[in-house]
């Protein structure tokens, strides 16, 4: 069971409150619609550190567990092109919800990012759930 924790991003590159907004959809053994808000700040040459907040709406959880919504805060770097992002929230489905903590991995251009990703669940019995699959993202308009 999944929901993430949602947070504001850091708005130093003066891109508004939330950051770039970005539509997209996971795929593989969940299925949801995705949104992220994050802002790009410049570390060195081509190198940015990413903050924000991802948001899911949860299609289909393989094993049964239901819809559900995902929130999580997600941060990490972009060097060359290659994305590399951790995430952390709550996942929140009909059977129950749970703590994520996982990854979003791929590639990043000015208006398109795509990769895999995994995340592991943590309910609360304890028991510990891993999913995985494929994602992609388009930057909207701000």
């Amino acid at each position: 069971t999944l929901v993430f924790l949602s947070g504001c991003a850091s708005t130093q590159d003066g891109q508004g409150a939330e950051g770039e907004p970005w539509v997209g959809e996971l795929t593989g053994m969940v299925e949801a619609d995705l949104k992220m808000f994050f802002s790009r700040i410049e570390e060195e040459g081509d190198v940015y550190l990413i903050k924000g907040t991802f948001k899911g709406d949860l299609k289909d959880v393989e094993g049964g567990y239901g819809e559900g919504k995902m929130n999580a805060k997600i941060e990490g770097k972009v060097k060359d092109g290659i994305f590399n992002l951790s995430m952390r929230g709550i996942a929140t489905v009909s059977d129950g919800q749970a703590n994520i903590d996982g990854k979003l991995i791929g590639t990043l251009s000015k208006t398109q990012a795509f990769g895999t990703w995994i995340i592991k669940a943590h309910d609360d019995e304890g028991r510990l759930f891993e999913f995985s699959g494929e994602w992609s993202a388009n930057k909207m308009d701000s």
